[in-house]
């Protein structure tokens, strides 16, 4: 033996098995993460009618305070106003009654996510954003058949978090929904 790995063994380590013991950690770190890899879908999660409710952030462009609201005449209940978002003119809708839900009162946690789709942007009244959260789909249950109407089609499921239900929407097809588009003609 050379007078270094001597030196090496004297002081209590040898850096060939110690560089090989950390290859094996590596190697196997990799193999436990693919195993124990469960497929999670990013969503902004929120409260509406007291029931937690999520979709996916990619339709989320920002979330803000409820500001002050415009009424509008002859439109659909469920539009409750519009406000200025830098320098466009956006709805304010609450679709608690539209999926079935109560509407207990905004309170200072309430606030608006602003919800771009293909067409336009509008703003979702929420009686809290809790944030966002990689949700994992191995809880995932599809719509329950005791849903009625609306509730049932714009709902893609449930899923159980942490013993927390939480519903996941379909946002793409709620913004498509006829109540929600306003033709212009």
């Amino acid at each position: 033996m050379t007078e270094e790995k001597t030196e090496g063994k004297k002081a209590g380590y040898d850096i060939s098995s110690i560089l090989h013991e950390m290859r094996e950690e590596y190697w196997q770190g990799l193999t436990e993460v693919e195993e124990g890899q469960e497929e999670r879908l990013e969503c902004v999660t929120f409260v509406l009618g007291g029931e937690t409710y999520a979709f996916e952030t990619v339709y989320a462009s920002e979330v803000i305070r409820v500001p002050k609201l415009v009424r509008v005449p002859k439109v659909q209940e469920i539009i409750v106003g519009v406000f200025n978002l830098r320098g466009e003119i956006t709805a304010a809708l609450d679709i608690r009654p539209f999926l079935g839900l109560p509407q207990p009162p905004l309170t200072a946690t309430g606030r608006i996510i602003v919800v771009k789709s293909d067409t336009f942007a509008t703003g979702l009244l929420t009686e809290k954003v809790e944030g966002v959260s990689a949700l994992s789909l191995n809880s995932f249950e599809p719509v329950v058949k005791s849903l009625a109407g609306a509730q049932r089609e714009y709902i893609r499921g449930q899923l159980n978090v942490d013993g927390n239900l939480i519903m996941l929407l379909d946002i793409k097809k709620l913004m498509a929904a006829p109540e929600i588009v306003v033709e212009h003609k």
